[in-house]
C-alpha cells in the first residue's frame, strides 16, 4: 500500500475533498441569476457550470495570482449566466457568497477524522486550487480552522498539477516529497501531479464509491484503517 511508516504530513484538497457548497453552486447561481434577469433552469445552469469549468479547466495556464483568479470567475460567471441585465453586479454578488463559510460545509466524516489524525500525530496542510478566499472559509469550520498550513493556488502563484506547486507544498511541510500523502478528489491535479512531483496520492471517490481501486478511498475516514500499524 502508499502509506508506510516514515509518512509524516497528509495534505487535503479542499473542495470536494473536505468541503462543498450547500446549497449547491448551481442552485445559487440559478437564485441570484434569476434576480438578474436570467431565464436559465437549474438544469441548464447546471449543466453549463460542468461543461464551462471543463472547458475553461483545461485551458488554464498553470501560472496563476490573485487577480488571475479573480478573472477566471468573472469570465466564468458570464459564459454560465449568458443572459443576465448586469454581470458585473451578478458575479459580485456570487463571488462574495462563495467567499462567506455558511456558504461551505465539511463532508460529515472530515471533522473527526483531523482529530484523529492529529491524535496520531500527523502533521496535515490543505493544499488547494482555491483562492485566498479558502482562508476565511478554514478559519470558521471546526476542524479545519486548526490546519495552519495551507497551500493555494493563487499565493503560490502555480496551480496543481503544475510541479511547482507541489514544490511550494513540500518547502511548506518542510520534509521530502515522498514522506507527504496527498488526498484529493482530482485525478489529474490531486493524483498525476502529485506523484510527478514525488509524492504520494490517493484518490477519493466519494460519487462511486461502490467501485474503490487500489489507490482510492471511498471516505476521508478510511485512512484512519489505512494508517493503523
Amino acid at each position: 500500500m502508499l502509506l508506510e511508516d516514515d509518512c509524516q504530513w497528509i495534505a487535503f484538497d479542499a473542495v470536494g475533498t473536505l468541503i462543498f457548497a450547500d446549497p449547491p453552486v448551481h442552485e445559487v447561481y440559478h437564485r441570484v441569476g434569476q434576480r438578474h434577469g436570467s431565464s436559465l433552469t437549474r438544469l441548464e445552469i447546471r449543466q453549463r457550470i460542468a461543461d464551462v469549468f471543463l472547458q475553461r479547466n483545461q485551458s488554464q495556464f498553470h501560472a496563476t495570482s490573485e487577480s488571475n483568479d479573480h478573472e477566471f470567475w468573472r469570465d466564468f460567471v458570464a459564459e454560465v449566466l449568458g443572459d443576465v441585465t448586469d454581470r458585473d453586479s451578478c458575479f459580485s454578488e456570487l463571488y462574495e457568497w462563495f467567499a462567506l463559510p455558511s456558504s461551505w460545509r465539511c463532508y460529515p466524516d472530515v471533522v473527526p477524522t483531523i482529530y484523529a489524525l492529529h491524535e496520531r500525530g500527523y502533521q496535515l496542510a490543505i493544499a488547494s486550487n482555491f483562492d485566498d478566499r479558502l482562508h476565511a472559509v478554514c478559519d470558521q469550520l471546526d476542524g479545519l480552522k486548526n490546519i495552519c498550513k495551507r497551500v493555494i493556488s493563487s499565493e503560490v502563484g502555480w496551480r496543481k498539477p503544475h510541479h511547482e506547486f507541489y514544490r511550494n507544498l513540500t518547502d511548506v511541510c518542510g520534509v521530502d516529497a515522498s514522506r507527504i500523502l496527498i488526498i484529493g478528489d482530482d485525478p489529474q491535479n490531486d493524483v498525476w501531479g502529485a506523484q510527478q512531483a514525488g509524492l504520494r496520492a490517493l484518490l477519493i471517490e466519494r460519487r462511486h464509491s461502490d467501485r474503490i481501486e487500489d489507490e482510492e478511498v471511498p471516505s476521508i475516514s478510511s485512512l484512519c484503517g489505512l494508517l493503523e500499524t
